[in-house]
């Protein structure tokens, strides 16, 4: 992909992720400085949407990222540097550090604006926070009632899917993970899961951000590493 085409498409994504309304060759000419006028950039989304990345509610309106897209979006984000944007989580990890799981996990929660999870198998304990947050946040998306079902579904079945993957995940070494739609952890296609497994010397501590497709991976994948790397 041209360096180009690349950057028209992360600023795409970035803008429907801040404002969840469909992309225009308009606003992206508005917001960036590509070099190119507007119908060059209506032309490099149609190529876009043709690859796969976007698609469209109505011929005639703005475009909207495909999983694909959000695919490629947090492969770019797992290749950043990850001591970049990690100012505020040291207080959250002394928390953590300190045995108070379920003030890390409620801290992260109010962070991301979704839902977070923490399983300690030692001790048997899952520690969620945000599922409130999580259903406004998707609701602003327009998911139907019996998606929304699915999601608290979802939500219930979290604890006994994560102890059944744990041989999986416990054994992982590649971290953090993001899924795009279904996951081990949820079967739902509208949300995204970011997730971790912390080693630490009291054992294992697997952590899930949850929320929709239309969330800020960076913030979770930047704060993870950062767990991951301090914990070593």
């Amino acid at each position: 992909m041209q360096e180009r085409t690349q950057a028209i498409l992360e600023a795409a994504i970035r803008e429907f992720v801040k404002t969840g309304e469909p992309v225009t060759s308009e606003s992206l000419y508005e917001a960036n400085d590509f070099g190119i006028k507007p119908a060059m950039i209506r032309w490099e989304l149609n190529e876009l949407s043709k690859a796969g990345y976007f698609f469209q509610r109505h011929p005639s309106g703005g475009r909207i990222p495909s999983d694909k897209a959000y695919r490629f979006f947090t492969e770019r984000a797992l290749q950043e540097d990850e001591a970049r944007n990690t100012r505020g989580f040291e207080d959250v990890l002394d928390d953590f550090k300190k045995g108070a799981r379920r003030t890390f996990v409620e801290d992260l929660a109010e962070r991301f604006g979704g839902l977070s999870v923490g399983y300690e198998p030692g001790r048997g304990e899952v520690y969620e926070s945000g599922l409130h947050e999580l259903l406004s946040r998707l609701q602003d998306d327009a998911i139907t009632t019996n998606e929304m079902i699915q999601i608290v579904n979802d939500f219930e079945s979290i604890p006994s899917r994560v102890e059944e993957l744990r041989s999986w995940w416990e054994d992982e070494r590649s971290w953090p993970q993001v899924f795009i739609g279904r996951s081990p952890f949820t079967r739902s296609a509208h949300v995204a899961v970011v997730a971790s497994c912390l080693k630490c010397d009291d054992g294992d501590f697997l952590l899930l951000a949850i929320g929709p497709k239309r969330m800020d991976y960076a913030k979770p994948i930047r704060a993870f590493r950062f767990f991951e790397k301090s914990l070593e």
